[in-house]
């Protein structure tokens, strides 16, 4: 089964907790990620993620972006990631500051093709 999991960082917000409390990520739902074995002089950054079957997945590139203008100082990083058969097929990564793109890779994908 092919699934597709989103990762969400956000980075050097000025409330973190006010991050975390946000109703879109709930909305849609992202679940709080801790980010293990940080340096003590990084940035504060919050991780979350939500995973879904590639059939059933939405793209939450939109709500990241709103995100990202509801707290324009941090910069918001958007990740989908399409897996099957154990492995990557296929990766979107999306740079998001003050709710305007900033960059992006992508990655993968493949075609299947027919007789």
């Amino acid at each position: 089964m092919a699934t597709v999991v989103t990762y969400l960082l956000v980075s050097n917000p000025d409330d973190p907790e006010a991050v975390r409390s946000h109703p879109i990520l709930d909305e849609h739902g992202f679940e709080h990620r801790p980010i293990e074995d940080r340096e003590e002089e990084a940035h504060p950054a919050l991780r979350f993620a939500v995973a879904s079957t590639l059939e059933d997945s939405p793209s939450l590139e939109a709500p990241c972006r709103e995100l990202s203008a509801a707290f324009p100082e941090a910069t918001v990083t958007y990740c989908a990631v399409e897996e099957r058969f154990d492995q990557m097929e296929h990766l979107r990564s999306v740079v998001f500051i003050g709710g305007r793109p900033a960059g992006e890779i992508e990655h993968g994908y493949v075609y299947n093709m027919g007789a």
